[in-house]
């Protein structure tokens, strides 16, 4: 990975940002299960790189802009439900930022702690913040 701090792919990007203890992960267009595997390898191996700029693993916070991602076909979701649910990727607080309200209910649907946004800046003070999750 040429930049530590940074994984691009043409369906998804994930940076990190360490000063916020932040994921910043875009998702574009329309997945099939490859692409799938491919970012859950990818967050594996940004996750893993977490402790080592002084961000304990579970501590950072994640958002999600979902504003270029389709609504996902059905062969896909189980896949991504998996990836959710998985303790090893859990977050402190996650938002989503998503245009689209089908995908804002199947974004609900995979992952229920949840806070949705339609705006990157009313996501980020929201992640700022240190109150329980939910929104």
């Amino acid at each position: 990975m040429p930049d530590s701090l940074k994984i691009d792919d043409a369906a998804f990007t994930i940076r990190i940002d360490p000063a916020r203890r932040m994921l910043d992960i875009d998702l574009r267009g329309l997945w099939d299960p490859a692409i799938v595997l491919r970012f859950r390898d990818a967050l594996a191996t940004t996750l893993g790189r977490l402790p080592t700029l002084g961000c304990p693993l579970g501590q950072q916070v994640t958002l999600f802009d979902m504003t270029q991602f389709a609504v996902q076909p059905r062969d896909v979701l189980p896949l991504l439900e998996q990836i959710a649910a998985n303790p090893n990727v859990t977050s402190r607080r996650i938002a989503i930022i998503a245009n689209s309200t089908l995908l804002k209910m199947q974004a609900k649907r995979l992952a229920p702690n949840i806070a949705l946004f339609e705006a990157r800046e009313s996501a980020l003070a929201w992640l700022a913040e240190d109150g329980p999750m939910g929104r």
